[in-house]
């Protein structure tokens, strides 16, 4: 086929991926990042562009042992082609949208039909989480795309027999362990297992698991054994320490129910999830090509099982299951013959619910100030209603986005078809893409556009930025903090009071009480300038407590305290 011939036959594709880059590319770096996660990350990688060391994370330039490099070195690459901003830290993420909806077209078009694969790109990008993750700054769609990439060279090795097909998955898995954590290997296998016992299918030799073994190594190996090389064990006793916490513990209270995650499908991933939701429940056979969709099946109640017993639960852990819901999807609109009553209802109702919040969004723009005091009577948090007194101008479109989006949904629920689902997909595309345009920049100056413009004032002075009474990692990435020769000295002098060599010698836990202390011994024993931000319930606590700073910005239920100039704690 010749390159006319074939960019003929995939035409619709190519349209799909221009309408992704125009939605996607120009608007992605509209809004600050949000903690904590964005900006986590995106710390991680500013100062490894400001310390010029691209193998030892830090955060506020000390070792950090939550995550993996991969994903911080091409936000660091985009940083350093694009500066240090929003846009670069989201443009990785864009490009693996580009990569992930290719690979998603392509393995079901081989395997199925063209219009399998049209549809999977659009329930993919048709869909509100799916969509918004590939906008984000977050590691989760790298992460996902590799676990993917992994199970996929697996349903290979059974269909090919080749030994290579699992070194591949090994080293897919190896990258999705460098990125993220070892939660790959985890989900991934008991995927494999689930598929060997429910379908009795012995898949895999002792010299596979060595090809694939050795395919990690390859990755992970390299990667991990420099760190091992430079700082000993400390890295990987600590990051697999963390990876256990999460399982055991509800890490900075992210505690939810163990339906959370079937919650934030049914909602967020709307409307793939609820025209599926009995397609997941049943054995799909596929004239030609049936194990593909069963590790997909499988792969999706592995991952939702898995996170819903995990302690700690933030909406996108569970993001891993988009790429199999969009697969069975598309193959399933593809034969589409009819939807049962109970989608529908199902599809009706969270589709009310998002009409209800589209149109709520609208109203907002119409009379903010009423929305905003019926909020206030119903919040009883005081953090929540600072943020909601924050004077922000609210847009009108979303009215017209409730219109737009209703009609296609009663469209698509009273005559549903293969042509009123793919228009409602392509219709809450871009009801989507003018919904984060037009509303999150409007919740982000509420929740936090104020307080990170203030904190942008600090650049390009020398300060020590601390906060009380919460995490965040704003107060480093928008202030450029550096790590200067009086507060380095100044870090060193109190390891050494406080009979610590280096920072290596202390766990997680030990470091937490640590970075407490140092924050008191530098506001109370030395003239080093100095923020502290607090959150409105602590602002009292903060008067008590640091008595001789001075409060010099209040905004989004967030408070700034400063030493006075030449002022000495010590008395």
């Amino acid at each position: 086929m010749d390159w006319k011939a074939w960019l003929k036959y995939h035409y619709a594709f190519i349209t799909i991926l221009i309408f992704y880059a125009f939605l996607f590319i120009p608007f992605v770096g509209n809004v600050h990042l949000f903690d904590w996660d964005e900006i986590n990350f995106a710390e991680a990688a500013r100062e490894m562009l400001v310390s010029g060391d691209w193998v030892n994370l830090t955060i506020n330039f000390e070792p950090f042992w939550e995550k993996p490099p991969l994903f911080i070195w091409l936000q660091a690459g985009a940083m350093w082609l694009f500066g240090v901003n929003e846009f670069a830290a989201r443009f990785p993420n864009v490009l693996v949208g580009l990569v992930t909806l290719c690979i998603l077209y392509f393995t079901v078009l081989n395997r199925y039909s063209k219009q399998a694969a049209i549809f999977t790109v659009l329930f993919y990008i048709g869909s509100f989480t799916p969509h918004f993750y590939f906008k984000s700054g977050i590691i989760d769609p790298f992460f996902n795309l590799f676990i993917f990439l992994g199970a996929l060279y697996l349903v290979r090795s059974i269909e090919l027999k080749s030994n290579k097909e699992f070194f591949w998955s090994g080293v897919f898995l190896g990258l999705a362990v460098v990125t993220k954590g070892p939660v790959a290997l985890l989900l991934v296998g008991v995927t494999g297992l689930v598929y060997q016992i429910f379908h009795k299918v012995n898949f895999y030799s002792l010299r596979n698991l060595l090809y694939l073994l050795v395919g990690m190594l390859a990755v992970f190996g390299v990667i991990f054994g420099i760190q091992v090389h430079q700082n000993g064990w400390w890295f990987l006793k600590e990051f697999f320490v963390y990876q256990v916490d999460l399982f055991r513990y509800p890490i900075a209270s992210h505690g939810q129910p163990f339906y959370y995650h079937f919650v934030v499908l049914l909602i967020g991933c709307f409307p793939l999830f609820t025209l599926l939701i009995q397609q997941i429940f049943k054995r799909n056979v596929v004239s030609g090509d049936s194990t593909y969709l069963r590790w997909m099946q499988i792969l999706f109640w592995v991952v939702l099982v898995i996170f819903s017993l995990v302690t700690t639960k933030i909406v996108h852990y569970s993001s891993m299951c988009y790429i199999p819901l969009a697969i069975l999807g598309g193959v399933w609109l593809s034969k589409f013959s009819r939807i049962s009553l109970m989608n529908r209802v199902l599809t009706s109702v969270v589709g009310m619910i998002w009409l209800i919040l589209l149109g709520a969004f609208g109203y907002v723009g119409f009379d903010p100030d009423m929305s905003i005091e019926l909020l206030k009577r119903i919040i009883r948090d005081d953090f929540v209603i600072a943020q909601l007194q924050t004077q922000v101008e609210w847009s009108i479109v979303p009215i017209f986005l409730a219109f737009l989006f209703g009609g296609s949904l009663l469209s698509m629920v009273y005559k549903p078809s293969k042509i009123t689902i793919a228009s409602f997909l392509v219709t809450n595309t871009l009801v989507i893409t003018l919904l984060m345009n037009t509303v999150v920049p409007s919740v982000e100056k509420m929740v936090q556009g104020s307080w990170i413009n203030h904190l942008k004032s600090y650049r390009s002075k020398d300060l020590a930025h601390f906060t009380y009474g919460f995490k965040s990692y704003a107060h480093r990435f928008y202030t450029h903090q550096t790590n200067g020769m009086e507060l380095f000295q100044l870090k060193q002098n109190f390891m050494t009071e406080r009979g610590v060599q280096t920072l290596l010698e202390l766990d997680q836990h030990e470091k937490k009480e640590y970075d407490n202390a140092f924050r008191d011994f530098i506001i109370k024993e030395t003239t080093y300038p100095v923020t502290v931000t607090a959150k409105v319930q602590k602002f009292d606590l903060m008067k008590k407590k640091y008595p001789k700073l001075i409060c010099v910005f209040k905004g989004n239920g967030y408070g700034v305290w400063e030493r006075p100039v030449n002022l000495s704690y010590k008395e």
